[in-house]
């Protein structure tokens, strides 16, 4: 017994630890909270859209929680907020994250907070791009919604549609 006991370690030690640092895959921790635009690198008057995540992935599972919000001073604001089932990072450096909407928030201006679509839990995802030749950081973000015509896959990048006003996203390996 004593043979295969260091026979095995032997083995072992010659292939390198069983489990070593975990790589890009398996632990990976976002951290963002962005103003963004979507009508261009400066802030919209009459707006505030902003995303916060609080994501990360362990042994390739991936968790955490993700808030879109969209404020219109005239009309009210409507806030999506969806599960982290993916956090991905391209071989550009774009960030993806991706799961199933917990649930959309509309408050009108003096109204009451009122949800949207009970019971349906379509994909969203938010990709953080790096800056881009402009010097500008983008943001992709959608929801899967048949009205529109849009679908959002798990763990798919989605193409840059905002611009990053102000706050930082922090990606820890």
């Amino acid at each position: 017994m004593r043979k295969l006991t260091a026979a095995i370690a032997a083995v072992a030690l010659a292939a390198g630890p069983a489990s070593a640092a975990p790589g890009p895959a398996d632990h990976v921790a976002l951290r963002s909270w962005t103003l963004l635009s979507d009508h261009g690198p400066g802030p919209t008057p009459g707006e505030r859209l902003t995303a916060r995540v609080d994501a990360w992935t362990v042994a390739g599972h991936a968790r955490g929680h993700a808030v879109v919000q969209h404020v219109f001073e005239q009309s009210g604001t409507v806030r999506a907020e969806f599960d982290v089932d993916c956090l991905t990072v391209d071989k550009t450096g774009a960030i993806t994250v991706t799961g199933p909407i917990s649930q959309i928030v509309a408050t009108p201006v003096g109204g009451e907070p009122y949800v949207l679509g009970p019971g349906e839990h379509p994909e969203a995802g938010l990709t953080f791009y790096a800056t881009d030749e402009q010097h500008q950081r983008r943001v992709g973000w959608d929801r899967t919604d048949p009205q529109r015509h849009s679908e959002v896959f798990r763990c798919g990048a989605l193409p840059a549609s905002l611009w990053v006003v102000d706050g930082g996203t922090v990606l820890h390996r």
